[in-house]
């Protein structure tokens, strides 16, 4: 595997979004599915990695709670509870777990995500190769998500700037998806945008139905 050649490409992505740029990925002979599956494994991989250092952290800062848990007035049972969690290999456990069961998900959720987005794009009227465009979208997605991971052990900031990288991958697959699928601005904001009301959407109404659900429990 050509990493190099993988370090340039999501640099130019990542620095230089536009048309120009996503045109000269189409084109590449590199475009391919497999690339795009082989890019998100390894994202995940690291992420997960990373992910994994980051609970191993989290359980020595949570051990060191345990003396502020103790002067807390909580039942015995809850205190108890907590205090296992903590002291025990629980979090690194659990962590262990999902950092698993995130790479082998992650390529069928980008698969998922990829075929969505291009439903979409031909319902509107476009034009192009699922695996082209997967390809693009890789790109942008995995890069991203490893810079956010490594931004994960930044408390507070680190936050803010992977919601500004968010915002940033929608900029991208704005340009990816118009140069893949050779559709308008505004279909190909469309495109992008409609994926994104639907999570948001779905997101409220499981909100707002447990919601109703713990005020019902209440009364």
């Amino acid at each position: 595997m050509d990493f190099a050649g993988m370090f340039q490409t999501w640099i130019r992505v990542l620095t230089g979004p536009g048309e120009e740029v996503f045109e000269r990925e189409k084109a590449s002979p590199n475009a391919t599915l497999q690339t795009a599956l082989i890019w998100t494994v390894l994202a995940a991989v690291v992420t997960a990695v990373l992910g994994f250092i980051q609970s191993l952290l989290f359980r020595s800062t949570a051990q060191g709670m345990l003396g502020f848990i103790d002067q807390m007035d909580l039942p015995p049972e809850s205190a108890a509870l907590i205090e296992q969690m903590m002291a025990g290999g629980a979090f690194a456990g659990l962590s262990g777990v999902g950092a698993f069961l995130g790479i082998i998900l992650s390529p069928i959720f980008f698969l998922i995500g990829v075929g969505i987005i291009h439903l979409i794009a031909n319902i509107l009227g476009g034009q192009g190769d699922f695996s082209r465009f997967a390809y693009l979208a890789a790109a942008i997605q995995a890069p991203i998500s490893i810079v956010s991971a490594f931004l994960g052990f930044i408390p507070a900031i680190g936050g803010c700037v992977v919601f500004l990288l968010s915002i940033y991958s929608l900029i991208l697959y704005y340009f990816a998806v118009k140069v893949a699928y050779q559709l308008s601005s505004g279909r190909a904001i469309a495109v992008v945008l409609i994926p994104v009301a639907i999570v948001i959407g779905l997101a409220l109404c499981i909100g707002f139905a447990i919601a109703a659900f713990a005020v019902s429990l209440g009364s």
